[in-house]
């Protein structure tokens, strides 16, 4: 109750205190716009307010208090809403009076509505605190005295110097242990394209951890002077500096957009930033991308420096290490170059024996890491990688051009350990990027949306990471062609390459098709691929995208479709390098890009098309119809309780290309429901049932023109999405729509009022045409209106021998499939398949069109309405 009433005495002073916080942020950000300037203006404007306050507010007990910043403010750095941390150092004879005293300061700035941290201790107890927690001391070490008893402070301050200097060994292998965890627990998330500025890759805790250690370790700050220089050199100081400054600037106009201390540089925020930080837009890069880039090359940097400076200090200060080695073991004394490596182990880790030697001979950077790849225990010296770093300049052509060099190369790809490890760092020195500047011009770049988790450079890495497990056999559950194809290959290295450069497109300005295979084709010769092979590298890297698309949108019980497929793609070499690519990539670039029908579709087409290649189209057309028999088959032995005239007259009314399409147990459910339905003179029923995550529906009902529509628009009232629809006619007139169902976010759909829901609205919609169209509402978080889709409709007239395919794309938003379907029903089409495909806030979607007569739609006049009409729906909402 004291407490509250005090607080009441103080509210004048709160709003007044608000009011120039307020002011001091408004004023801070449209004077100033490097961030680690507003860092310390907004620092130094709250010391201001502080110390008036405490003049205020200490009554006769003044002399007795020490009131002292910590963390990040006492660093003298605040961001707009920042918390404030504030330590109360006191004698111990006023402890019963301080708590007045104490609300007295706390309450206004409580009032003021700043986030307010603070402790009280005597000397005393704030030493022993900082002894027996890591987080308080690490606080400590950056108290800085505000106002009051400057005494009390002196007394804490010697204190506290002297635990530092007895127990530095102790504080530096805690924060490399603490930094360790952190990497390990951030690690998914720490490359994401919308990183986190604080604890993400390369962000504002990696370089606090350099000044800690280095803070503690020598009791000053990080600056030019001689013990510096030891530690850390002048250019890399620098660098640290530039990337503290940038990371600063970010920060803060982030706290000032969000209005809150918001750490999560998201889509939404990045074109504001790039704007307020002086971006332009450029041919080929938006001034959002543009920022974005700068934000990971200065992460890559920063984690490069990280490495090497924690690792310095560890070995200058921190406690030795047990059994490390102190010899060069022998799996390491010689590899593909000539001569022997010019290695060492110098404490515990791996150095160059010649740092002279290896600054003329740019093979020994190289050999530097292959050694790492084959025994990544053994870490580097930081010494070596500042040397790698500072000699990345010497990989010219020449250099690059180097057969040794590209054994070495392939070796780290091939016989490492963990090879995305090994390019992840070769990557943070600049190596990589020199040796292959196709990768190089990708570093840091982002693809704009909300389809891709991570960086370009990143996704890659990760890519080689899980082709390597396939290659060691790890995989082979999850994907047993791909494992028998790479582990049967007569070089891996096709494949390491296909996918080390299957984003290379991405570096070009003008990216193009033809332009990617050529770039592909020079590079993958240059590191030691055959013509043959180089040309098969070049034409699946820079296509792979087509066994994607055409397993996605495509009906791959049609001869026809696989048939086009195979003859573009032109040699089973070619298929199979687009299948291992393919996986890689989408086990790695989405949250949803991979899940039990995406690997059972990319393995139909790869099967269809590898009959194709073995024995012709002939070969192929067989298999189909021998599956519509053995599908009609199995069907009839799995009718359990039918008698066999039952199972005739129902098996009848479905034809072979029904037969094809669905999978036996998909027809049982159909019969089943629909002699359900036909016992109960029900003319329309529909069964949900949960498949791999995803809802299965089945609708059985009467035909009529826009039912499909009507269905479509059903499953959006519910908020779920679709992502297939397979619309079929029974020979007697029935329809039989299969829908296969996603809850929004692409979780596993778990929840049982869910399907109820659905199975409600598809019921409703079956039974008669809705009188009115579907609500659709954006969810909560629904993201997608950020960006812009150019609309485009695609028209195939080819792409099927028994309907026309018209493809559009365009900004995803609810309803999206409800309005196309509705449009093509307007225009008097029948869909017989629609194929979904969502890539973050992109849909594409490809319909099977016929025309009401049950022929191929091949009216040209009628097509340019269906495009005019289908434009018109994209257009409509793809400007966010």
């Amino acid at each position: 109750m004291a407490a509250e009433r005090a607080g009441q005495a103080h509210g004048a002073t709160g709003k007044v205190l608000k009011h120039a916080m307020v002011e001091l942020r408004r004023r801070t950000m449209r004077e100033v716009v490097r961030g680690d300037r507003i860092a310390a203006r907004l620092s130094r404007g709250v010391d201001d307010i502080i110390r008036t306050l405490f003049a205020l507010s200490k009554d006769g007990i003044g002399k007795e208090i020490a009131v002292c910043a910590v963390g990040g403010y006492g660093r003298g750095e605040l961001a707009p809403y920042s918390d404030i941390d504030l330590l109360f150092l006191h004698r111990p004879q006023v402890e019963q009076t301080l708590r007045d005293t104490l609300n007295r300061l706390l309450y206004p700035l409580w009032d003021s509505g700043v986030k307010l941290g603070y402790a009280a201790h005597t000397p005393a107890s704030a030493l022993e605190f900082a002894k027996s927690d890591m987080v308080g001391r690490t606080a400590y070490l950056d108290a800085r005295f505000l106002c009051g008893a400057k005494d009390v402070y002196d007394e804490f301050h010697e204190a506290f110097e002297k635990l530092r200097r007895k127990t530095v060994p102790e504080f530096v292998a805690a924060k490399l242990e603490e930094q360790a965890e952190r990497q390990a627990k951030f690690f998914e998330t720490r490359y994401l394209v919308e990183p986190d500025v604080k604890e993400g890759k390369g962000g504002l805790r990696d370089l606090q951890t350099i000044r800690w250690i280095y803070r503690y370790a020598y009791g000053d700050i990080l600056n030019d002077n001689a013990t510096a220089e030891k530690i850390v050199g002048k250019a890399e100081r620098q660098a640290l500096l530039k990337a503290k400054r940038f990371l600063w600037s970010v920060r803060a106009h982030l706290h000032d957009l969000r209005g809150r201390a918001d750490e999560k540089l998201t889509f939404d925020v990045q074109p504001e930033i790039a704007t307020r930080l002086g971006y332009a837009d450029r041919s080929n890069m938006t001034a959002a991308e543009r920022l974005m880039k700068h934000y990971f090359v200065n992460a890559v940097e920063v984690g490069r420096l990280t490495r090497i400076l924690c690792t310095r200090l560890e070995e200058e200060k921190a406690k030795r290490m047990p059994r490390l080695p102190k010899m060069l073991p022998k799996a390491l004394q010689k590899d593909e170059a000539p001569g022997k490596p010019n290695l060492r182990i110098k404490n515990g880790r791996l150095d160059f024996e010649s740092a002279a030697k290896a600054r003329r001979q740019p093979r020994d950077l190289f050999r530097l890491f292959r050694a790492f790849g084959k025994q990544p225990k053994i870490d580097f010296h930081p010494d070596a990688l500042a040397l790698v770093a500072s000699e990345v300049p010497s990989v010219t052509l020449k250099v690059r051009r180097d057969p040794v060099v590209a054994q070495l190369f392939s070796s780290i790809l091939t016989d490492s350990e963990e090879p995305a490890r090994v390019l992840r760092i070769m990557t943070e020195t600049g190596l990589l990027g020199k040796y292959i500047p196709a990768f190089g011009s990708i570093v840091g770049r982002i693809d704009y949306g909300l389809y891709r988790r991570f960086t370009l450079d990143e996704h890659v890495l990760r890519c080689l990471s899980l082709l390597s497990k396939i290659h060691r056999g790890e995989l082979q559950e999850d994907h047993p062609i791909a494992t028998h194809i790479v582990r049967n290959t007569p070089n891996p290295l096709l494949y390491y390459f296909g996918v080390l450069l299957h984003e290379a497109r991405w570096s070009l300005k003008e990216p193009s098709v033809d332009a990617c295979e050529k770039l592909v084709i020079r590079v993958t010769k240059r590191l030691g691929l055959s013509e043959e092979e180089a040309a098969q590298a070049g034409w699946a890297s820079a296509r792979y995208l087509l066994l994607v698309r055409t397993a996605e949108r495509r009906n791959l019980t049609e001869a026809h479709a696989i048939s086009e497929f195979a003859q573009s793609v032109g040699s089973r070499q070619r298929l199979d390098l687009m299948l291992v690519i393919s996986v890689c990539h989408l086990r790695v670039v989405g949250i949803q890009s991979w899940d039990e029908m995406t690997r059972r579709r990319l393995s139909e087409l790869y099967d269809a098309a590898a009959l194709w290649f073995e024995h012709g189209e002939t070969a192929l057309e067989k298999k189909l119809a021998d599956r519509a028999v053995l599908v009609r088959r199995e069907a009839d032995a799995r009718l359990t309780g039918w008698s066999a005239a039952e199972k005739k007259a129902f098996l009848d009314r479905l034809d072979d290309t029904m037969m094809r399409s669905l999978d036996p147990e998909i027809i049982v459910r159909f019969a089943t429901l629909a002699r359900a339905a036909e016992k109960d003179a029900a003319n329309s029923a529909v069964v949900v049932t949960p498949r791999d995550g995803d809802l299965e529906a089945i609708v059985y009902t009467d035909d009529r023109a826009g039912l499909l529509s009507d269905l479509a628009g059903a499953v959006a009232s519910t908020g779920m999405s679709l992502r297939t629809v397979q619309a079929l006619t029974t020979q007697d007139g029935k329809a039989i729509d299969i829908f296969i169902i996603q809850s929004p976010d692409g979780v596993p759909v778990e929840d049982v009022e869910q399907a109820r829901r659905l199975h409600e609205a598809l019921l409703k919609s079956a039974s008669a045409h809705p009188e009115r169209p579907p609500e659709l509402r954006r969810r909560l978080g629904d993201r997608r209106d950020l960006f812009s889709v150019v609309p485009n409709v695609r028209i195939e007239p080819n792409a099927s021998a028994e309907a026309t395919v018209v493809e559009t794309e365009g900004l995803d938003r609810p309803g999206l499939l409800f309005e196309l379907t509705q449009a093509l029903a307007r225009e008097g089409a029948t869909i017989t398949s629609a194929h979904i495909s969502t890539y973050g806030e992109r849909a594409v979607d490809a319909f099977y069109l016929k025309a009401r007569d049950g022929g191929k739609l091949d009216d040209r006049a009628a097509l340019a309405r269906i495009k005019k009409a289908l434009q018109a729906v994209l257009a409509s909402g793809s400007e966010a």
